[in-house]
């Protein structure tokens, strides 16, 4: 990644601050109430950009980020809730793909007459990350972490889902590993606009396990991404 503008973004202050102490030169812009922190990370230009949460929010600063600092690399980072009892707390997803888990059609049905969710019929809404990016990262991970990585869907929506026979439904309907509110902007964006992504999500609870929300987890994340950065 020598000589390539990186943008790195994260929707909460969790999930950027670190990141954006450790770096170096930094300047601070902010562009339609979007923050942004340009420097360094080990002499590579870096771009730290704070989205705010959920879809919408994801896309518009994408397209600023994108727009104003032209970025050969976006990675889109942060926490995520896991829709499987087989992933825990700390353990971490590389997106292969993202979807959107809010991507729905329904038959009609008169007033009165209820609704019932798990009868809706999905509407294929998935992107693809960079897959150079991908194996970059599963390598990094392999050679450099000691946390449990799985490469797969990460689901996306405007949505904190926590009925489990929902996320059950959810999973069972588009196969993704966890869930955010952001990641399905980014890989959109990218592809129209022939941009390199990449989204990597740490697992901070699991409803499903009984897991509780830790937000820690955000920042041993950020600690990864660095080192990744750094190191490749």
């Amino acid at each position: 990644m020598e000589n390539r503008v990186i943008l790195i973004q994260g929707a909460m202050e969790i999930e950027t601050e670190y990141l954006i102490e450790s770096l170096e030169q930094r300047e601070e812009k902010e562009i339609a109430g979007y923050k942004f922190y340009k420097g360094k990370i080990a002499a590579k230009e870096v771009i730290v950009s704070k989205t705010d949460m959920g879809i919408i929010k994801g896309a518009t600063a994408t397209i600023i980020g994108i727009t104003n600092f032209s970025p050969d690399i976006i990675i889109n980072q942060g926490i995520a809730g896991a829709h499987t009892k087989d992933i825990h707390v700390g353990d971490i997803i590389i997106g292969q793909k993202s979807c959107n888990i809010n991507s729905y059609s329904m038959q009609p049905r008169d007033e009165g007459k209820g609704t019932n969710p798990f009868s809706w019929e999905v509407i294929e809404n998935t992107q693809n990350a960079n897959e150079e990016l991908v194996s970059k990262i599963q390598e990094f991970l392999k050679i450099n972490s000691k946390r449990k990585a799985y490469t797969g869907i990460l689901g996306s929506g405007d949505v904190f889902n926590r009925e489990i026979d929902r996320i059950n439904w959810i999973r069972s309907k588009f196969g993704n590993l966890s869930e955010d509110m952001e990641s399905i902007a980014t890989y959109s964006i990218c592809n129209k606009l022939n941009i390199p992504c990449v989204g990597i999500r740490i697992i901070s609870n699991n409803e499903i396990t009984k897991e509780k929300l830790d937000e820690t987890q955000a920042v041993e994340l950020q600690k990864i991404i660095l080192d990744f950065i750094r190191r490749y």
